[in-house]
């Protein structure tokens, strides 16, 4: 077909016609621009500050305050700056635990168990925790992964706002919920460098005791049983060599005053009982080769003394 010749100081026809835009392209467009009305007009950082503060910091049983909060948009993700937990929270009020960063994003989607995947992240010096929540229609997981504990945050959870141990610890593992309560689960936690550092104890010196391993290994048997596969402490050549195992019932009501039953080898070296000569206190008498058998039970918050054979 011939086309129309256009006049130099005539417009084209076609530019009146209708164009190709959908129902549904219109509406996406729309959506897109009401998105972007949103963030720039609406200030939902200020609204998360207020709610955090609302539930964290005014929570009297575990009181959490922070420096302030920081959100990005595009790639969804809350970063919580300098909150510090209040010693309250561990049963120790004049003591406090100050971390670094609190991150909160959303991870790759879960495809077992279908469901909403986040990535929590806490860091504070040489602490680095990597937690995924996954949440489930039918139930809910939290995954440990590449996780590193250094033991100088326990401080805050002691009397004397000192940890007893010191090292850094490798976390993997997992727990699985539902309908509020622990059904299923396992915790590895590891350390090459564990010791116990200079400290007192009762009234008595102690010395820096290197130990090298850490190894601790339990499973939920089920909701109210964590079975304890392993708890070994020091090697063959360490001044100590420690190898427990045993059950913890669970209080899901106060975790602390849950009961812990653990039992297993001792070992102590000639160059521990000869420099620490209290240590023989507590040590039944007429045994000359170090090796014992230790029980330990008791609830969480309160345990019994060692028990020997």
């Amino acid at each position: 077909m011939k086309r129309k010749r256009i006049q130099y100081n005539e417009l084209n026809e076609e530019i009146y016609g209708p164009k190709n835009w959908s129902k549904a392209r219109l509406i996406f467009v729309g959506i897109i621009l009401l998105c972007f009305g949103f963030l720039f007009n609406f200030s939902l950082e200020d609204k998360i500050n207020k709610l955090l503060i609302a539930n964290l910091s005014n929570n009297d049983a575990c009181p959490i305050v922070f420096e302030k909060i920081e959100l990005s948009y595009f790639l969804p993700k809350i970063s919580i700056k300098n909150p510090v937990i209040m010693g309250s929270c561990f049963g120790q009020i004049n003591n406090k635990l100050s971390l670094q960063n609190i991150t909160i994003a959303l991870a790759s989607p879960s495809i077992y168990p279908p469901g909403i995947k986040l990535h929590l992240s806490i860091s504070e010096g040489k602490t680095k925790l990597n937690i995924y929540p996954i949440i489930s229609l039918f139930s809910s997981y939290i995954d440990f992964k590449d996780s590193r504990i250094d033991s100088t945050l326990f401080a805050a959870m002691t009397n004397t706002n000192k940890s007893p141990v010191a090292g850094i610890l490798s976390l993997e593992g997992f727990l699985k919920f539902s309908s509020g309560s622990i059904v299923d689960g396992q915790i590895d936690i590891q350390s090459n460098d564990f010791h116990f550092p200079a400290q007192t104890i009762n009234s008595f010196e102690i010395k820096l005791i290197d130990l090298k391993r850490f190894n601790f290994s339990a499973h939920f048997a089920n909701s109210q049983n964590l079975q304890i596969d392993r708890f070994d402490i020091g090697t063959p050549n360490s001044p100590l060599e420690l190898k427990l195992k045993g059950n913890l019932i669970v209080r899901s009501s106060n975790f602390m005053n849950s009961q812990l039953l653990v039992s297993g080898p001792l070992h102590l070296s000639t160059y521990l009982l000869t420099n620490f000569e209290f240590i023989k206190l507590f040590l039944p008498t007429g045994n000359a080769n170090g090796t014992y058998q230790m029980k330990l039970e008791g609830p969480l918050n309160n345990l019994g003394k060692p028990e020997f054979k």
